[in-house]
């Protein structure tokens, strides 16, 4: 997935359910079907949306875009594009004139957007859906981004050697394991987490002393088969028997590998030392041409308990709701985090103290493993 890679980010953090959950939900909009939606209460009304054009963007259009203009009448135009990189160069290139009224996309492109003063601030008080959101989710980007889903690194694990997902990432310095796992390089933002990791299973925190968690840390360096990030290659590594866990890493990289059965391959986060998030936005650009109250009506729907399931369930992001609802498949699937375990288990990197020590820690992580 381009939109989100792996990589260190600067500034602080990537079968829709039935009609009667959504009619519970916190906003509060009259159902009505496709053909009565043309006398919506927001029926004359357009909003243009900018977001990826992978899988991710697609089940906002079905689950979100669709829906919401089902449901209001207002027109809904999606404009899908490749990268998050891609996402800032269209505002900045439109600024003078702004084209769009909402984009979906990273926290380093809505920090991005930010600092070059594109973005208009919303107003949480009309976005109802936002009380049921953990306060460290609720905003970001300096204010002016409203949070959407999170982008989760876990475990990776083979499913023959595990048929019980683990339950810490001390299983990378299991002797049954040794050359049979793999890490992230040392570049790569999950590196920054693997000493996280290290450094409490060293029982330390390694913002105040990684000393232990790089003690622990090249205790790997002959227990790893391969330093690497490539979907493909892990995918195979794990198919071949090769591997047996791996990480931190995302199953949301390799879901069409996970949804194969034949790579015994599967991810978790529901860990003792908890999983890494990076939280993904919703944005407006300053002066755009749409409604403000749709704008924010949609912000909504994208947070309404119902809607954060069906996105759950069909690309594997983690639900900010507090209160979503998952069907059962969902709730079995180890690959998505249920909002029992993202209020409990998980690490939100300070984008601050990552910068003061991203490349110190990188030093330190190629002498202890190597990448």
């Amino acid at each position: 997935m381009t939109h989100k890679p792996h990589q260190y980010r600067p500034v602080d953090r990537r079968t829709f359910l039935k009609t009667a959950a959504l009619g519970a939900a916190a906003i509060s909009l009259p159902r009505v079907g496709p053909a009565e939606a043309a006398d919506g209460p927001f029926s004359g009304k357009e909003l243009r949306v900018l977001t990826w054009s992978d899988a991710t963007g697609k089940a906002a259009v079905k689950n979100i875009l669709k829906p919401f203009e089902e449901r209001t009448g207002a027109k809904i135009i999606a404009d899908l594009t490749g990268t998050t990189s891609d996402m800032i160069a269209k505002i900045k290139a439109s600024a003078a004139r702004p084209q769009y009224d909402v984009v979906i996309l990273s926290g380093f492109g809505a920090n991005a957007l930010v600092e070059a003063g594109l973005l208009a601030k919303p107003d949480p008080s009309k976005i109802p859906n936002m009380a049921a959101v953990d306060d460290k989710y609720k905003t970001g980007a300096d204010g002016y981004g409203v949070g959407y889903f999170l982008w989760s690194d876990g475990l990776l694990y083979n499913t023959k050697t595990y048929p019980t997902p683990p339950k810490t990432y001390g299983v990378l310095w299991d002797d049954a394991n040794k050359g049979k796992i793999f890490v992230p390089s040392s570049t790569n933002l999950a590196a920054m987490e693997l000493v996280i990791v290290a450094t409490k299973l060293a029982g330390g925190d390694a913002f105040v002393d990684p000393e232990p968690g790089f003690k622990l840390l090249a205790e790997l360096k002959d227990r790893v088969l391969t330093i690497s990030t490539n979907p493909n290659q892990l995918a195979d590594l794990f198919r071949s028997g090769s591997l047996n866990a791996g990480g931190p890493y995302s199953p949301l990289v390799l879901t069409k590998f996970i949804n194969d059965p034949a790579y015994n391959l599967s991810g978790t986060y529901d860990l003792d030392e908890g999983f890494f998030v990076d939280l993904q936005y919703m944005v407006s650009p300053k002066g755009h041409p749409g409604d403000v109250e749709v704008v924010h009506a949609l912000y909504d729907f994208a947070l309404d308990p119902a809607v954060q399931g069906a996105m759950a369930e069909e690309v594997w992001y983690g639900p900010i709701n507090g209160d979503t609802v998952l069907s059962n498949a969902a709730k079995n699937n180890p690959n998505i985090p249920s909002p029992d375990v993202i209020k409990n288990r998980t690490n939100v990197m300070d984008g601050a103290e990552l910068a003061r020590v991203r490349d110190d820690w990188i030093t330190r992580y190629k002498s202890a493993i190597g990448g």
